[in-house]
């Protein structure tokens, strides 16, 4: 008769519950020092693990909150600055009727005076929580604003601090290694940039940025000066991914290949 068998009798059986039962009792009662020590053990774990998750939402929330309140400072100067440039060109605008020259004559942004000692500031508190979800995020912020700026370099080194990096099964994931490999081509890092597009590419839950993680690993070869590749990247994209936006561009990046290649 086979085990399942056996355990389908068993439970037939009335007596069946109070036997094991009984089995488990004496074995309590004759191992009772071991008994208790993994109930003791599993005490302490059960409320080691406890702390630990209140002490890391704990952390997480006085991360964001202390960098919410810098990213907040920045925002404010970047309101401030678009307030003064709007009122400068309505006070242009009547006295010209030409708006490139209202365009050229009002205030330029000028990064080292308006926001380098605020950035300054926020890179320093993202230091102090280099190793928090919320510092990553506040990073990645940063860094965006960095590349509206133009200033590519500051915007690599921000994504530098965090020691926290969201794995490929993360959404945030994509974010992060799409902006990464971004910041990382306009710093003329290409060959860094395509390892970051890669993973990209090889994550399935990440399948959302796979047609611009394409695009942007062909632009990659172009720039490093594989033009084959590149051209097999732009191809690769277009059977892949058609009627997309990436694919539109990869067309388009096709046609000044060919151009290039023939000239």
């Amino acid at each position: 008769m086979s085990k399942k068998s056996d355990f389908k009798d068993s439970i037939k059986q009335p007596d069946a519950f109070v036997s094991v039962s009984d089995q488990v009792l004496r074995f309590i009662e004759s191992h009772a020092k071991t008994v208790g020590t993994f109930v003791f053990v599993g005490a302490v774990l059960g409320l080691g693990y406890t702390g630990y998750t209140y002490w890391h939402s704990h952390k997480e929330a006085s991360a964001a909150e202390s960098l919410y309140t810098m990213e907040a400072k920045l925002k404010k100067a970047e309101s401030d600055i678009r307030d003064e440039r709007a009122k400068k060109m309505q006070g242009l605008a009547g006295l010209s009727g030409k708006s490139n020259a209202v365009a050229d004559e009002a205030r330029p942004v000028d990064f080292a005076k308006d926001y380098a000692a605020i950035v300054g500031s926020l890179k320093a508190e993202l230091k102090g929580q280099s190793s928090t979800r919320a510092g990553m995020v506040s990073a990645l912020n940063l860094s965006y604003f960095l590349v509206q700026q133009k200033q590519f370099q500051e915007a690599l080194d921000v994504l530098k601090v965090p020691s926290f990096t969201p794995g490929t099964g993360d959404l945030l994931g994509g974010f992060w290694r799409m902006h990464y490999g971004l910041v990382l081509l306009e710093n003329n890092k290409p060959d860094d940039a395509i390892k970051l597009y890669s993973e990209v590419l090889t994550a399935a839950d990440l399948k959302p940025f796979h047609p611009e993680a394409m695009l942007k690993s062909g632009i990659a070869y172009e720039i490093k000066g594989d033009a084959t590749k590149a051209k097999e990247t732009y191809e690769k994209l277009g059977r892949d991914f058609p009627n997309t936006e990436a694919s539109s561009s990869a067309s388009q990046y096709l046609r000044l290949l060919e151009m290039k290649a023939r000239g």
